[in-house]
Formats: structure tokens, sequence, C-alpha cells
């Protein structure tokens, strides 16, 4: 089934209803669907002092169940470590391009999230500025953006990395100004640079942004791609010693192990609440984007 939507605009830029088209299609001849995986795990950095210990094995340890359900209708990608360089991320789109309409495309970054100053949204690469991530990291724009403009439709991305939520920057601008004398607590295990400072009075409350995204769908153009997040906007995402897994992955896996079959949004609802019930309510999974109108098995 295609869905296309054609809307007009302004000289104000204010934009039309998008007026939709349904076309149905129904091919005499199937062609067999394959999921290309891309993985992107980095616990080892070049300022040694921010190395984590199961972003590597979080995306071996996915690659090898994935593989255990498609055999051989799988492609699998990966960069660890010391190859996690915003060129060799960004070059990866060229294998995307060349993907069939019917293809599944599952992308996962497990690693530290990193706000700039102004707020902007890095992932860490090996050289990272762990204090200036716009020197060296990753902006997460550049991760979705290789799932854009590629011929695959289903397309999964998963980010097991701290403040992987969005954000409202006036919130946050607001939270710092009133805690500019306050001392930021680290948390063990956390995949972040330096910890956002949130006011105490506000621990445990849900801000208004984070309420508005539960209860709306995000309706934003984009590149058509579900994204699930480890965390929220302001939230770290943690990895821990007897899971042996950050928090977020684990919970995907152990659905795996303990299911048949899985849609994108039967994946979701799971880690939306079992990671929380992980963490005891410290991390709670968000979706930036989602497609509902192509609803697909991941496994």
């Amino acid at each position: 089934m295609n869905i296309i939507e054609a809307s007009v605009t302004n000289s104000n830029g204010i934009e039309s209803y998008h007026m939709p088209l349904t076309i149905s299609c129904k091919p005499t001849i199937t062609k067999p669907e394959r999921l290309h995986f891309i993985g992107i795990g980095i616990d080892r950095f070049r300022d040694s002092r921010h190395n984590l210990n199961y972003s590597v094995k979080d995306v071996r340890d996915l690659a090898l169940k994935l593989k255990e359900k498609y055999g051989t209708a799988i492609t699998i990608d990966t960069l660890f470590n010391e190859n996690v360089t915003t060129t060799n991320i960004t070059q990866l789109k060229q294998k995307l391009l060349q993907t069939a309409v019917d293809d599944k495309v599952m992308v996962s970054y497990s690693g530290h999230g990193l706000l700039s100053k102004q707020y902007d949204y890095y992932l860490s690469t090996y050289k990272v500025d762990f204090n200036n991530p716009e020197k060296g990291g990753l902006p997460y724009d550049a991760l979705e953006a290789l799932m854009d403009s590629i011929p695959a439709r289903k397309k999964l991305m998963l980010i097991d990395a701290c403040h992987s939520g969005e954000l409202d920057k006036e919130e946050l601008q607001k939270i710092a100004q009133v805690n500019a004398s306050s001392t930021a607590t680290t948390t063990t295990g956390a995949r972040g640079g330096t910890p956002l400072l949130l006011n105490k009075k506000k621990v445990g409350m849900k801000s208004s942004f984070e309420l508005m995204q539960q209860l709306f769908v995000n309706v934003g153009r984009s590149t058509g791609t579900t994204i699930i997040s480890a965390a929220g906007g302001t939230q770290f995402a943690l990895e821990r010693g007897d899971l042996k897994n950050g928090v977020f992955t684990y919970s995907i896996l152990e659905y795996l192990n303990t299911h048949t079959s899985a849609t994108v949004s039967e994946l979701k609802q799971y880690v939306n609440q079992r990671v929380p019930e992980l963490t005891k309510g410290a991390q709670v999974p968000t979706t930036r984007t989602e497609t509902r109108q192509v609803e697909w098995r991941v496994w």
C-alpha cells in the first residue's frame, strides 16, 4: 500500500492540509525480504576516562540474535571503537542506498550521548571532545540522515545512549539558570558526558514536554523511520554489570528471547514498560519519531 500526500505552502509559510491518496498494489511475484542491520558500538575512546563496558557487546549480542532469526537473509555491517568516526558512519549511507523497497533496515547505536552548550545532541565517536562534542562528535541529524531517501521503507533505529530523547531547549535553559550554583551528581554506568543539572524539586516529575511526547504522536516530517531512544532528553541511559548490557538493549534482547515474533510497536511497548522497571523509574525510553502507517515484523 502506498500513501501519497500533497500540500501547498503560501507566501507566509503556512502549509495546507496534507491531502492523502492511497494506492494499493498486489504484485504477482513477491521478492523475499532482507534485513540490513547496521550496528555502531563504542566503549573505548581516545579520552579513556569516558570508557564504557558493554556498548560493543550490545551491538554484537543484537546482531547475533537477529542472525539466529534471519539466517542468510540478513546483511550485517558493524563499526566498533576506533572505527567509529564521522566519516565511516556517513559512508554507510552508500550501502543503504542499495536496499530494495521491501527490505528492512535496522540501525543500532550504543555509546555516549552528549549535549553541547547549546543543547544540540551529539553521539560519541572515538575522537570526540567530551567537553565540546561538536568537535569530533556525530550530530544526531547525521545519524538519522542514513535513513533518508533510501529505497527500503521498513526502517527502525535504536539509540542506547544518554539524553537520546528529544529536548525542550527553552526549559533546559531555565533549569540551567536556576541551578547555576548547583553541584552535578554523576551516575554510575551512565552513557553520557557532563550530567544535566536538574532542579532537585523536580526530580521524579515529568516535564510538560515529556508528557506531551507521551500523549501525542510526533507528526513532524521525518525520514519515515521509527526511532526508539533509550532515555528522555534529560535522562541517563544506564548499563549494569549484572545484566552485562545496557538496560535498554538488554530489554530488547529479553523480548526477542521470549517471543517467537515481534512487530515494531510490540517491541516499543515492551521496552517502554521494562526499562523503567529495571531502573526503578530513573530511565524511560522515548520515541523520537514513528511511522504508524508502516507496521512490520522485526522478529
